[in-house]
């Protein structure tokens, strides 16, 4: 570290992070100032700052835990980037490119798609006083407008139906061409499990292999990347992708915090997977990166107690900072496994925990928000589906917009654990 802090070569590009976080009209305070006991900063403020000097060091995790005997003060980020630079841990370069081709060089194709939201629209205000919150805790701290919850005639199979029935509809073709249903719910908590409940509810054949997994808000990418395995394999039929989500009900109904509920909303999207010959006019499905950071394990847990009843821990800023750098880095993996920038992106669908952090991850990676349909701010977090509705919808938009070439996509997503997975459509 230099002699004197403020020679570092961090010190001003550190006053510029502060500063591009402050209320507006807000001055810069001086370098001792606590960004945080002071008011200036909030959670989400604070995680913006932490998350983008990540990016400017190019070490992970910075911040984290924050050493407790400092202020959150100018100078003492400075000295921690410091730090933390010369002591970096590097970021994995281990991907290769590659797409998702069988054996005989025929592509995975999205054949069609299509996503169901809850029918009721829902003020944040009115959510805030529901799950008694502050004023202006999801509005403005957070970002939200409106979200979509479930009436009380809709559930996870009726809307999950609703979405599978427009994909099939989008891809011409009939439930019986169907050969796997891959099924994910983070809120889904009965037996049969989901997908054997769609799979009767859309009249499925018995011959069609039915897989449910897991994996939270990266359900649906995981979802996808089993379903394009499976036709790598067998070579022949569609296989059919759905999520579905009824946040409201059920963590209302197992007793979760409202800091915690207030943020969910409830939705579902489908998508139809086929083989094409290449080149293919539909967009092709890429490869799949997937890991789990276990650092950040403990952001959030549920777990079920003696009694039954469960027990949530929720730290909603270290889950934020840990899903925008995580996030982050998975866009970094997939410009290497796609050999693509970026800068070539002609949308971007992530998982939102809300807007805010959505904006902050666009600012950080460099993005145009443009380039995020931004599904929470209208919707809410809508869990393992807020990243296939956020892909129907900019795959819509580049539909209506396409002058004969596919467009890059890239779609992202981490989840409690620290789980992250990612995967790239073109």
């Amino acid at each position: 570290m230099p002699k004197d802090w403020e020679e570092s070569r961090f010190a001003q590009p550190i006053r510029d992070i502060v500063l591009k976080e402050l209320p507006a009209k807000v001055a810069l305070p001086d370098d001792e100032s606590d960004l945080v006991v002071s008011g200036l900063l909030d959670s989400m403020g604070w995680v913006g700052v932490l998350t983008a000097i990540e990016d400017l060091t190019q070490t992970a995790d910075f911040g984290n835990p924050w050493p407790p005997d400092r202020p959150q003060s100018i100078r003492a980020l400075v000295q921690l980037a410091d730090e933390s630079a010369g002591a970096a841990r590097p970021r994995d370069d281990a991907e290769t490119r590659g797409q998702a081709l069988t054996g005989d060089g025929r592509q995975v194709v999205l054949a069609g798609w299509g996503f169901r939201l809850g029918s009721l629209e829902v003020s944040a205000d009115e959510v805030e006083s529901e799950c008694r919150l502050p004023p202006g805790t999801l509005r403005k701290g957070a970002g939200f407008n409106t979200f979509r919850h479930a009436a009380r005639d809709e559930d996870h199979v009726s809307l999950g139906q609703s979405a599978a029935e427009a994909a099939l509809n989008a891809a011409q073709i009939e439930a019986s061409d169907i050969a796997a249903l891959v099924t994910t719910s983070s809120t889904f908590l009965a037996l049969p499990s989901f997908g054997a409940a769609l799979h009767a509810r859309l009249l499925l054949a018995e011959s069609c292999n039915v897989l449910d997994v897991g994996g939270a808000c990266a359900g649906l990418i995981n979802a996808l990347q089993a379903a394009t395995s499976h036709l790598k394999v067998q070579g022949r039929g569609f296989a059919l992708v759905v999520a579905s989500e009824v946040h409201t009900r059920t963590l209302a109904s197992l007793g979760a915090p409202g800091d915690f509920r207030g943020l969910f909303a409830d939705g579902a999207c489908a998508f139809v997977l086929g083989l094409a010959e290449t080149p293919s006019k539909a967009p092709v499905i890429g490869e799949f990166i997937s890991g789990c950071s276990g650092s950040e394990a403990s952001a959030l847990e549920a777990t079920l107690s003696p009694d039954k009843s469960f027990e949530f821990r929720f730290r909603g800023e270290a889950l934020g900072r840990a899903a925008i750098g995580g996030l982050l880095r998975v866009v970094e993996k997939l410009e290497r496994l796609s050999g693509r920038s970026r800068s070539e992106l002609a949308m971007l669908a992530i998982h939102e925990p809300n807007p805010r952090l959505a904006a902050i991850f666009a600012r950080n990676a460099q993005l145009s928000e443009s380039k995020l349909p931004m599904v929470s701010r209208a919707y809410g977090n809508l869990g393992s589906a807020t990243c296939g509705v956020g892909l129907c919808l900019a795959l819509d938009r580049l539909e209506k917009d396409a002058a004969g070439s596919r467009p890059l996509i890239f779609v992202a997503a981490v989840a409690p654990g620290l789980l992250w997975s990612g995967t790239y459509f073109h």
